[in-house]
């Protein structure tokens, strides 16, 4: 039985999801049981997000600690956090996200820690990190939705999941129904994105 690990770009997947008008409240131990599918062990699941300085943005900081609160309590999911930063122009812009989620992608495949690495993203910055983690005789699924599929992310993966039909067939348990404290969860999500 391959044993697979789940590589998710936080932020990425949020908006991937509002822009094919999924649900943005996901459970990410089903999403990622869902990837791995029946025949598959995961092991475990890196999600990747950058937190706001409470310092700056102490309103969005809070929301955005319960939303991170609620992902420590999933099953077999480890959450990997970078910096919200703003430039001189004002834009707000991630730090270290990218870095730590490449660098965990390839450290865990030299580790022997799993066969096959699932990476959710449409950042082709991860293209290099892929064939790093293939050189390593690591298997490559990238899922994406069918809008976001750069050439290069295909040419670099060793297969293509899509996103759309994942989430729709397994919409139940991806997409878990309201309850009030996910509810406020989900809301603290919204805004931890700036939504």
């Amino acid at each position: 039985m391959s044993r697979v690990c789940v590589f998710i770009d936080g932020s990425n997947l949020y908006f991937a999801l509002k822009r094919n008008n999924k649900m943005t409240r996901v459970d990410y131990y089903q999403f990622s049981l869902a990837l791995a599918g029946d025949r598959r062990k995961l092991v475990r699941t890196y999600y990747y997000n950058a937190v706001f300085d409470a310092t700056h943005f102490s309103d969005k900081a809070k929301s955005q600690q319960s939303f991170f609160d609620s992902l420590d309590r999933t099953p077999y999911l480890e959450l990997r956090l970078g910096r919200i930063i703003q430039n001189r122009e004002g834009h707000r812009m991630e730090k270290g996200v990218d870095v730590r989620m490449a660098a965990d992608m390839v450290y865990y495949a030299a580790r022997d820690f799993y066969d096959v690495a699932i990476v959710v993203t449409e950042d082709q910055d991860f293209s290099p990190a892929m064939g790093l983690v293939k050189e390593l005789g690591k298997h490559v699924e990238l899922a994406v939705f069918p809008d976001a599929q750069s050439r290069e992310m295909i040419r670099t993966a060793d297969k293509i999941l899509n996103l759309d039909e994942v989430v729709n067939s397994h919409a139940a348990h991806v997409f878990p129904p309201s309850q009030n404290t996910e509810d406020k969860a989900h809301a603290d999500e919204e805004m931890a994105f700036g939504v």
